[in-house]
């Protein structure tokens, strides 16, 4: 799960960070902006949506004696946990939400065309065609924008996403950021010594100096 964090300090690493990744390359940025949108579609999904909830079916249509036929629905409609089986993508975080329409279409043509020109065996079927429909409810239009618009961040906006994640995402490949995001907030996970907070019976300091609650 992610939570966009801040630290209550902002130490000279903030702005070491923010010039790191000012001049990554913009197809790192890029691949970025997709797990972003990668992470925010499962968890709307898993915290949202019922994971036997239909989001879409596959439709065929057959060609015979040089005729198209209609689409029609195949079964079993596919579920919420298939489209978090397919964002999960075997370790891709940069898989995204309309990504999928083609991977789950993908997965069932081969196996419906089998079905229909062999275990069905419909006479003079020449060529069968299979399309992947979303269900009105998941359409990408009427999802969250955030699960399918690159946003673009900015270096601070991915900054406070990454010290919000408990630990480095799947394919991290920049380990010498860990040391300029474990002063801004980042937890144990990312291989940070314990933050004050972590630790039992400590309390948070006051950057301005005093003790907690004093305003003046």
């Amino acid at each position: 799960m992610l939570a966009f964090g801040c630290s209550i300090m902002d130490p000279g690493d903030r702005d070491e960070l923010r010039e790191r990744i000012a001049a990554l390359p913009p197809d790192t940025l890029s691949y970025w902006d997709k797990v972003v949108m990668n992470t925010n579609a499962l968890r709307w999904l898993k915290l949202y949506k019922d994971p036997d909830d239909q989001v879409g079916k596959l439709q065929c249509r057959l060609k015979a004696g040089g005729t198209w036929s209609g689409w029609n629905d195949q079964e079993p409609p596919y579920t919420v946990a298939d489209l978090i089986d397919c964002l999960l993508g075997g370790g891709d975080i940069a898989v995204i939400y309309t990504m999928c329409a083609g991977e789950l279409q993908g997965r069932g043509n081969a196996a419906m065309k089998l079905k229909i020109l062999h275990e069905e065996q419909v006479p003079g079927v020449t060529h069968v065609e299979c399309r992947f429909v979303w269900d009105p409810r998941y359409e990408p239009e009427k999802v969250p924008s955030d699960l399918t618009s690159p946003r673009g961040m900015t270096p601070d906006e991915l900054i406070d996403w990454l010290i919000g994640l408990p630990a480095p995402p799947p394919g991290w490949a920049f380990p010498e950021l860990v040391p300029l995001l474990c002063p801004l907030g980042a937890g144990p996970g990312w291989g940070c010594p314990p933050r004050p907070t972590d630790l039992p019976g400590e309390q948070p300091t006051n950057p301005t100096g005093g003790e907690p609650g004093d305003h003046r």
